[in-house]
């Protein structure tokens, strides 16, 4: 069902090859189907499809008053059509591979990433590519030593090649004796990292030295330029440098590569402590912590909460189990519970302390809202005007520990706990 019209299901199709109607639900729309918010079963029996009418009545519909019918694209959370979200249904999915993992990285340039892909598997225009095409290749020697135009000569065994990875290798520690390409570079993506900044340059390293050994023999044959092994060092060194002082520009990187490495390896994770605390509030104020648990996204889902006044005592808590659903839907569920509860026992200055930085924002900023979770949303902000002054406000988990805790607690009920002290 899109923009209001009653054409189709999700796991149907169109609703017309089901009927022989003339106008066959053509310019009817979802509202003329509708009565007080729920089917007009009569209608339907007359019109619809009589072996779809189990599927059509057990379709929830979420009515939002003054909010236009839209398409919704439910293989993404926020409801809108991707390219990316339609080709994951029909590709042929791979089993990831660590190669795979480490050549794709947003903070190297694709130019980079997508060279080293297409050298391991041999889609370069090299001479010894270009004459099984019948192409007459020009000869020229871009190396010290003159050899094949092969991938595995530009990129590895020329000497050349050997002399740019041997100065990089060294001062890493890594062996120097030479492997096939691809296993080469393996050697540096499977060597110990001692740190993030570590982990980056052996990551990008050898992209880069392919990238400019590349551009190096480019710059021969085709603009006549004469190779400079001093030139393509230069060139990895700076192209490591700006990804380093791209990912870590809190750090003063030297240009100088041994320098360079004896800095990396001396990096070490700066701790900060951050001291956690459940705050008291003001007098006249409640204050409601709640969280909720999924077993699995989607999965099994439960919520709890705790309520506490001034003083921090508490004043009551629920723990309850949702069914099947998502994390953010339990999240939701969790201070919806918790605020009507707040409704009913007649607090009008609430405090809703989550960690669930999502429902903060989406509460407070307004901020769009997952499709699936729309009409939730839409209670919550309805119960929220019932107060006289409400905030919701993050907290780190550790601070909501006893419903982080106790939330777990929820898989284990089929019904509502609710707790009062008394």
């Amino acid at each position: 069902m899109g923009y209001g019209r009653v054409s189709s299901m999700e796991g149907v199709g169109p609703l017309a090859q089901f009927t022989t109607i003339s106008h066959r639900l053509d310019n009817e729309t979802i509202a003329d189907f509708m009565a007080t918010g729920q089917w007009n079963v009569d209608k339907l029996i007359r019109l619809a499809p009589q072996n779809q009418l189990p599927a059509i009545l057990s379709t929830p519909i979420q009515i939002q008053q003054a909010h236009p019918d839209l398409a919704i694209w439910n293989l993404n959370s926020n409801g809108l059509f991707t390219v990316s979200s339609a080709w994951d249904i029909i590709r042929e999915k791979r089993a990831k591979t660590k190669f795979n993992s480490n050549t794709w990285n947003r903070n190297i340039p694709f130019k980079c990433y997508f060279l080293l892909r297409r050298t391991i598997r041999g889609k370069l225009p090299t001479n010894e590519k270009l004459s099984k095409f019948g192409v007459e290749p020009s000869d020229y020697y871009y190396c010290h030593s003159p050899g094949a135009d092969t991938i595995e000569h530009i990129f590895n065994t020329g000497s050349f090649a050997k002399n740019v990875w041997r100065f990089f290798v060294v001062q890493l520690g890594i062996q120097t004796d030479f492997l096939p390409l691809r296993n080469m570079i393996m050697r540096w993506w499977s060597s110990t990292q001692y740190n993030e900044a570590h982990k980056r340059i052996l990551q990008s390293t050898p992209i880069f030295i392919c990238w400019n050994l590349w551009k190096n023999r480019c710059a021969k044959k085709y603009g006549g330029k004469q190779s400079n092994i001093a030139t393509v060092k230069h060139l990895v060194i700076l192209d490591t440098f700006k990804l380093l002082h791209t990912t870590f520009p809190y750090i003063s990187w030297p240009l100088g590569w041994n320098k360079l490495c004896t800095l990396i390896e001396k990096c070490t994770h700066d701790i900060k402590v951050t001291a956690v605390q459940w705050i008291k509030l003001p007098a006249m104020w409640v204050k409601l912590n709640t969280d909720g648990s999924a077993l699995s996204n989607p999965g099994s889902i439960g919520a709890w909460g705790v309520l506490r006044n001034s003083l921090g005592e508490i004043i009551f808590a629920f723990s309850t189990p949702l069914g099947e659903g998502t994390n953010n839907q339990t999240e939701v569920e969790a201070a919806l519970f918790g605020l009507s509860w707040c409704v009913q026992l007649n607090y009008m200055n609430v405090i809703l302390e989550v960690d669930s930085q999502l429902l903060v924002d989406w509460l407070m900023n307004s901020t769009s809202t997952p499709w699936s979770i729309s009409l939730q949303m839409q209670k919550l902000r309805q119960i929220v005007t019932q107060f006289t002054h409400f905030k919701c406000i993050h907290t780190l988990r550790e601070a909501n520990f006893v419903a982080d805790s106790l939330s777990k607690h929820s898989h284990q009920l089929s019904s509502p706990d609710v707790y009062f002290n008394v």
